[in-house]
């Protein structure tokens, strides 16, 4: 809103320090504009005694085909192609405030669909930022129940080898146990038979 104000006050400082008649240059290439006016009446002719043949509102881009000094007039043609005469104070050679407005809210527009699409894609980072962390989180807590179960793995290893050591050696000792007694008793029977 300052910034439309400021070109506001721009233009009609600008018009009012312009000493020479606007219409005076006839160069086909520039762009005139009706000025910061209700509405301009558009006759046939250069003078009041001409019909009206239209009526331009503000901002309406024009071409200046012709100027008539003495009258104050210029012949002007629209973009749909109509021609007439205005009087050379409304014509400008400066985009109109209502031109301004517009190429603003043009420009108003374009920067809230690119404010929209910026937050957009700094909720998406956001969303990856977040779902990363939540994997990491995850990452990290594999890890640490990898870490135990590994060492619950070499416990139960080292317990497996204990226990197959002992289950050895109590296999041996019962072996040369049932040995001794075997052969306890095969030499009790020995002399009771009379073998020696």
């Amino acid at each position: 809103m300052f910034r439309l104000l400021l070109v506001f006050l721009l233009l009609t400082t600008n018009q009012f320090a312009q000493a020479a008649d606007p219409a005076q240059n006839t160069d086909t290439e520039s762009q005139y504009y009706v000025s910061d006016e209700i509405g301009v009446i558009m006759r046939s002719g250069p003078t009041n005694r001409y019909r009206v043949t239209g009526r331009l509102v503000a901002g309406t881009p024009i071409e200046v085909l012709a100027s008539d000094t003495a009258n104050e007039s210029s012949q002007v043609r629209t973009a749909d192609g109509d021609e007439g005469w205005i009087q050379s104070q409304y014509v400008t050679d400066q985009p109109t405030v209502r031109a301004l407005y517009a190429e603003l809210q043009t420009e108003h527009e374009a920067l809230k669909q690119e404010l929209a699409q910026t937050k957009q894609q700094v909720a998406d980072k956001q969303n990856v930022i977040t779902l990363n962390d939540q994997l990491q989180q995850q990452v990290s807590e594999l890890q640490n129940e990898s870490d135990t179960l590994r060492q619950q793995n070499e416990l139960l290893k080292g317990r497996f080898h204990k226990d197959v050591f002992y289950a050895g050696a109590f296999v041996l000792l019962v072996g040369m146990l049932i040995s001794w007694v075997l052969s306890r008793f095969s030499m009790k029977r020995r002399q009771r038979s009379g073998w020696r």
